[in-house]
């Protein structure tokens, strides 16, 4: 079901919110949990790739994996 979500509705539903995009870095701001029944907001920003385009969804795409990478590190 999630397949027909726009990777902007994508990233809403994962608490991931962009602030801005400048030159070649997306800063942005996501939730995660260190332990159960407690979650902490994030910010920070990850430079984009040349091969990443911002109006063809890879961007969402992009930014979901490497949020994902980092709270699983922020989790552990």
């Amino acid at each position: 079901m999630d397949e027909s979500l726009s990777w902007r509705a994508k990233l809403a539903k994962a608490n991931i919110n962009i602030l801005d995009v400048h030159n070649d870095a997306v800063f942005l701001e996501f939730t995660y949990h260190p332990k159960t029944g407690v979650f902490k907001w994030c910010k920070t920003y990850f430079t984009i790739p040349a091969n990443v385009q911002i109006e063809d969804g890879t961007l969402g795409n992009y930014i979901q994996s490497e949020v994902l990478n980092l709270r699983k590190e922020l989790e552990i």
